[in-house]
């Protein structure tokens, strides 16, 4: 396939905009200072079905039990005072949405220390549905209002990204910054379709998945059409190469190496890679008869992708992904 030479220095630099959108570079907005609704409560309805209300308007001081979360608040300039393995974090999500400070670590995803986000007094606990365990949900709401996101709908990926960005923007009373980054996010992805489209890939079968090895045995988790990161792709002018709807959330399947001779010989095909964790490809697939004999290995359609960008992230993330689609499918 000829590709015509369109990559290079005009990518959208998605780390200088996560930057100076999320207060890097400048001063945080203070919570209500942007909208004018300091000192009015604020009421959202959370991915539980639960009312949650902030009483003296937005929050300032913000806790994060899981990433997605955790980047939004950052992307939008809020005060993250504590945030759930800080060190997972940096290494996964932090080329897109970089830290300003140094939150105090509250324990591993899933298992926060109650007693460690106490200590913080923060304004307001986020996270994912499945961030507090049932039997510490009630002391985690006595320390603060708990917001709990949704974080994925494979029925609507990018919808989802849109719309809890919007909420957290909400409870932080930043919502006019929140539609400038959602603005930049529709820029982004029109600029990179138009890049995909002058370099003859328009149409092109794509895929992103995340190898891993047990032993001698490698499962392939495969980011299917329902995923937010196929939805990208598809928004870039890319067909989804695995057909798979998946999990309803992430829209995420799992298969062999049996299962990848199914995909379309011209598939380009992206594997996420992290400078923390092994190379999968290189170590367990490479040399292997049936990963050598697929068309798109013969070719030299692998790449490596989405270092340091979070797969299941917001809007920076998804940003971040768009430029390294670019960048992956332009070497």
């Amino acid at each position: 396939m000829k590709r015509t030479a369109v990559w290079g220095t005009g990518l959208v630099a998605v780390a200088a905009l996560a930057l100076t959108g999320c207060g890097a570079t400048e001063a945080p907005v203070d919570a209500g200072e942007e909208d004018g609704s300091a000192g009015e409560a604020i009421t959202i309805v959370d991915a539980r079905g639960e009312e949650i209300v902030l009483p003296d308007g937005p929050a300032e001081t913000v806790v994060a039990l899981e990433w997605h979360q955790a980047e939004d608040v950052v992307t939008l300039g809020g005060e993250l005072v504590g945030l759930s393995d800080v060190d997972g974090y940096t290494s996964w999500v932090g080329e897109s949405a970089p830290l300003p400070n140094e939150p105090t670590d509250v324990g591993v995803r899933s298992e926060p220390s109650i007693e460690t986000v106490s200590e913080l007094e923060p304004d307001l606990i986020v996270g994912s549905l499945r961030s507090i365990p049932d039997e510490a949900m009630e002391q985690m709401e006595r320390i603060a209002p708990v917001a709990l996101f949704a974080g994925a709908d494979a029925s609507d990926p990018l919808g989802t990204v849109r719309s809890e960005f919007e909420t957290m923007a909400t409870l932080l009373g930043t919502e006019e910054r929140g539609a400038e980054i959602l603005a930049d996010m529709d820029e982004t992805f029109e600029a990179n379709a138009a890049r995909i489209d002058e370099a003859g890939l328009a149409g092109t079968p794509f895929v992103f998945a995340s190898p891993y090895a047990d032993g001698a045995n490698v499962t392939v988790r495969m980011h299917g059409p329902g995923s937010a990161t196929q939805a990208v792709a598809t928004e870039l002018g890319l067909t989804a190469a695995w057909s798979d709807d998946g999990d309803e959330g992430y829209g995420l399947s799992n298969t062999d190496l049996e299962g990848l001779t199914a995909l379309p010989d011209d598939t380009e095909f992206l594997y996420w890679d992290n400078a923390d964790t092994e190379d999968v490809v290189e170590t367990s697939l490479a040399g292997s008869a049936v990963w050598e004999s697929l068309a798109f290995v013969e070719d030299g359609r692998v790449h490596p992708a989405a270092v340091g960008i979070w797969a299941y992230g917001g809007p920076a993330s998804m940003m971040a992904w768009s430029d390294d689609i670019v960048r992956a499918l332009g070497e």
